[in-house]
């Protein structure tokens, strides 16, 4: 027997392949586990093409699933929410309905208007009205296209507004009701009434408009 070699300190021993003991299956080249020995590792080449067939579609959803079927509820009841609020807010609103005899505003509710601007409405024919601004009810004879009451043509039986009557419009001046529309919001009243019927019968909206 061949005397054993010496090694330096801290030089390691070569060890030798048939030294290292072997899986019980063999390995192929390169290291890998055979396909056919315990514990191998499936591996697919880089170089291999992609194959298409290997994606597998995902399963299908049942069409009347719990969470689908919640869902449709939550939408539907959200719907009936809002039709609902919006038939109560039409009918609820003369405006908004047509059972009014308003036929134009001047200017729109919550629209804009100048310190000394015309506000009011246009009645259907048929109509008189009168017209109250912040609690102020403005008298006939400041309204607009009303006669003053010295003049020729004042006729007092017909009233400051013989031809004028479905027009409900005021607008400031000096020595009026309302002199100026102070800044901010103001609320305008329309009381109006069909003639043939008389002010006993009226019906009155109340809205506001901005001042600037």
């Amino acid at each position: 027997m061949a005397p054993p070699e010496e090694y330096g300190v801290g030089t390691a021993a070569p060890v030798r392949v048939s030294d290292v003991p072997l899986p019980a299956s063999g390995w192929h080249h390169g290291g890998v586990l055979d396909d056919d020995s315990e514990g191998a590792v499936a591996t697919r080449d880089a170089d291999a093409p992609f194959d298409p067939s290997t994606i597998r579609d995902p399963l299908p959803q049942p069409l009347f699933s719990l969470r689908r079927l919640v869902i449709v509820a939550v939408l539907a009841l959200a719907v009936l929410c809002l039709y609902i609020a919006g038939r109560s807010g039409a009918d609820s609103d003369p405006i908004a309905t047509g059972a009014t005899a308003i036929e134009s505003y001047l200017p729109s509710p919550g629209g804009r208007v100048l310190r000394q601007s015309e506000v009011g409405v246009v009645l259907k024919d048929g109509y008189d009205g009168r017209i109250t601004i912040d609690g102020i009810a403005i008298p006939e004879e400041q309204m607009v296209g009303a006669v003053a009451p010295d003049s020729p043509e004042y006729d007092p039986e017909v009233g400051p507004r013989p031809n004028k009557k479905n027009v409900v419009k005021y607008q400031p001046g000096p020595g009026q009701a309302v002199s100026e529309y102070a800044t901010g919001t103001i609320e305008i009243t329309i009381r109006y009434w069909r003639i043939a019927d008389g002010p006993d019968s009226a019906t009155s909206t109340t809205y506001t408009v901005r001042v600037f």
